[in-house]
C-alpha cells in the first residue's frame, strides 16, 4: 500500500484548537503528518483535536501559547522540537482581530493585532526555519486574509497585520527560493465559523446595521461563506511534496467573493455618521 504523502513529516499549526486551524491540523494528520496543536485558552478543545489525530493513527501534542508574547513563541518552538525532533511544515494560522472605527481605535488593541497576527508568526518562523534549511525541505504556509488584500471596514489593524503577513511571505520566499523550502500564503474570505461570523454580529448589535450578514451574502457572487475544509484543502496541497513549484504566492479562498467586495452598503453610512462619536465600539474577533 502506498504511503501517505506527508508520512514522516511533522507539522505545527498555530491556533489549531478550533476553526480553520483545527481543520488544517486534522487534514494534515489525515495525510500522515504528526501535528503540534497550539491553543491559547481552550485546552480541552485542543486535547480533543489531539485525540482525533491519534484515532487516525498519527501522533500529536498540544502546547499552550500566546502568540502575542515573543518569549512564549520562542518557548513553543523549543517544546515542539524537543517533543517531535523536527518541524517540516509550519502553518502560521493563529490570529486575532478587533472590529473598531479607526478614528476611535484603542491603541492597545491595534498593537495586539500586529503582535499576534504578524510578529508572532515571524518570530516562530525564524526559530524553526534553520532546521528546514539544514534538511533542504520545508513548507511555511501563512494564513492571511482577503482583508489584507482589499482591506475591511472597521478592520484597519487586522487588515494591516494581514497585509504585513503577505509581505513577509513574499520576502522570505525570495530569500529561500533555492533551498527546498517554500513560503506561501492562503487568504480566506469570511469563513463559516462562530468566530468568523462574529464580525456580522458586531455590525448588527453594535452599529445597528440590520441584516448585515444577509446583506453581505446578497452582494457577493457566491452568496455563501467559505468552509474551514475548503481552506484546509488548499493549505494541505501547499504542504505536499508535489507543490514544490509554488513559492511566494497568495492563494485566495473565498468562493469568488473578492471579485465583488460585498460589505453591507449601510456600513458606509454608519462610518460617516459615527465620525466624531466618543465610543470606540471595539469588539474582539478571532480567526
Amino acid at each position: 500500500m502506498a504511503s501517505e504523502p506527508l508520512e514522516g513529516r511533522v507539522a505545527l499549526v498555530t491556533g489549531s484548537s478550533r476553526g480553520i486551524g483545527r481543520a488544517i491540523a486534522l487534514k494534515l494528520a489525515s495525510l500522515g503528518a504528526k501535528v503540534v496543536v497550539t491553543y491559547r485558552r481552550r485546552r480541552e478543545e485542543a486535547l480533543e483535536v489531539v485525540k482525533k489525530i491519534e484515532e487516525m493513527g498519527s501522533e500529536a501534542i498540544s502546547v499552550q501559547v500566546d502568540m502575542g508574547l515573543p518569549e512564549q513563541v520562542e518557548r513553543l518552538a523549543g517544546q515542539a522540537l524537543e517533543a517531535m525532533g523536527r518541524v517540516d511544515i509550519l502553518v502560521n494560522n493563529a490570529g486575532v482581530g478587533y472590529a473598531q472605527p479607526f478614528h476611535r481605535a484603542r491603541v492597545d488593541l491595534l498593537i495586539r493585532e500586529i503582535n499576534v497576527d504578524l510578529v508572532g508568526s515571524i518570530i516562530l518562523t525564524r526559530a524553526l526555519i534553520p532546521g528546514m534549511l539544514e534538511r533542504g525541505w520545508g513548507r511555511i504556509i501563512n494564513v492571511t486574509s482577503t482583508a489584507g488584500i482589499q482591506g475591511g471596514f472597521f478592520l484597519v489593524g487586522y487588515s494591516s497585520a494581514k497585509a504585513g503577513l503577505i509581505g513577509f511571505t513574499k520576502a522570505l520566499a525570495a530569500e529561500v527560493a533555492d533551498t527546498g523550502v517554500t513560503v506561501n500564503a492562503v487568504a480566506p474570505g469570511f469563513v463559516a465559523t462562530r468566530l468568523g461570523l462574529s464580525y456580522f454580529y458586531w455590525l448588527e448589535e453594535v452599529l445597528g446595521i440590520k441584516n448585515a450578514r444577509e446583506g453581505y451574502l446578497r452582494s457577493v457572487p457566491p452568496h455563501r461563506f467559505v468552509t474551514v475544509d475548503e481552506v484546509a484543502e488548499v493549505v494541505a496541497f501547499l504542504a505536499r511534496p508535489e507543490a514544490s513549484g509554488i513559492n511566494g504566492e497568495v492563494i485566495v479562498v473565498d468562493a469568488g467573493a473578492i471579485l465583488a467586495p460585498g460589505y453591507p452598503p449601510e456600513a458606509v453610512d454608519v462610518i460617516r455618521n459615527r465620525r466624531g462619536s466618543g465610543s470606540s465600539g471595539a469588539s474582539p474577533r478571532r480567526t
